[in-house]
């Protein structure tokens, strides 16, 4: 547990450092941002709302095959994803490519104002639509005032 927690911590900050390398005009246009952001936004709504059909709606047709049905989907988010299921504050950083992948950070204080990062792995299915192809959930040391 505390390897994946070191690991998780040292992607963080390797997207932090490439951050100001990268512009991500260069990489994603204006539109594919704004779709990324609303495709994390939708589903933050719809957990919400415990609308668990339209949350899982967001995630890739491989997640989708792997959870097997949207209440799977909202029980795991609500086990293990707690600050995405109930928070009070959410951050958009811009959406970032790291070695050809799409990374989408969130800032999130949760219900006891500690502060998460969510890494939400971003692709693109055949339609041309954003899916979640996965989250990463990193509690910070920082406490939101």
């Amino acid at each position: 547990m505390k390897r994946h927690v070191l690991l998780s911590i040292m992607f963080v900050l390797s997207l932090l450092v490439a951050w100001p390398m990268q512009t991500y005009a260069a990489q994603l246009s204006k539109k594919d941002v704004a779709a990324i952001q609303s495709a994390v936004q939708l589903q933050i709504n719809a957990l919400a709302n415990d609308d668990a059909a339209s949350a899982f709606e967001l995630t890739t047709v491989d997640t989708r095959n792997r959870l097997g049905t949207a209440d799977n989907f909202l029980r795991l988010i609500k086990e293990q994803y707690d600050p995405v299921y109930r928070h009070q504050t959410a951050l958009f950083s811009v959406p970032q490519m790291v070695h050809g992948k799409i990374y989408q950070l969130v800032r999130l204080t949760d219900l006891n104002s500690h502060v998460w990062v969510a890494i939400y792995l971003m692709h693109k299915d055949e339609q041309g639509a954003w899916k979640i192809d996965g989250c990463e959930l990193v509690e910070t040391k920082t406490v939101a005032i």
